[in-house]
């Protein structure tokens, strides 16, 4: 996997997609707060190969003091949708006991929001936050009618089960 392409490829992205409003997401961009977090350098790229994801991520559970979330990639082929799901339910059993969460993206795993593919494509993405910092924003975007045109799946599958 090449990191410097895969870097490249996640900032257009951002910039491009996931920061921008989109008129099906209800003028909301993807991710409201990603402008933000990146200007203010608070989010940080990792590589890792998938035999050492789980040590990874322990390794950067620190690093969530002072960045916003930490994208962990890794090759994709290495790994199947259904295993990483496994993996990530796995994980996020100890994890949100210690108030982390990890959210996933394989390419092969297609997400979408009232018709928007939200996957990043070029390799799979582990997305590791504070919990009670992405609660607090999620509840907030609540609030002020983010989630007004998400179907109950993609609010079960995305937010809801944080929240148990």
């Amino acid at each position: 996997m090449n990191e410097e392409f895969i870097k490249e490829q996640l900032s257009e992205w951002m910039v491009n997609f996931i920061e921008k409003p989109n008129s099906l997401l209800g003028n909301w961009a993807p991710c409201p707060y990603a402008r933000r977090a990146r200007i203010a350098n608070k989010i940080e790229v990792q590589f890792t190969e998938v035999s050492s994801m789980f040590e990874t991520i322990n390794q950067q559970l620190s690093k969530l003091e002072h960045k916003d979330v930490i994208i962990i990639c890794f090759d994709h082929k290495r790994i199947s949708p259904e295993f990483l799901q496994e993996f990530v339910v796995d994980a996020n059993t100890f994890l949100m006991k210690n108030d982390y969460v990890i959210l996933e993206d394989h390419p092969n795993t297609p997400e979408y929001i009232n018709g928007v593919k939200m996957n990043f494509g070029h390799c799979g993405l582990l997305l590791l936050q504070k919990l009670s910092k992405l609660t607090d924003a999620s509840n907030l975007l609540k609030e002020k009618g983010y989630y007004d045109v998400w179907s109950k799946h993609n609010l079960n599958d995305v937010v809801n089960w944080r929240n148990k």
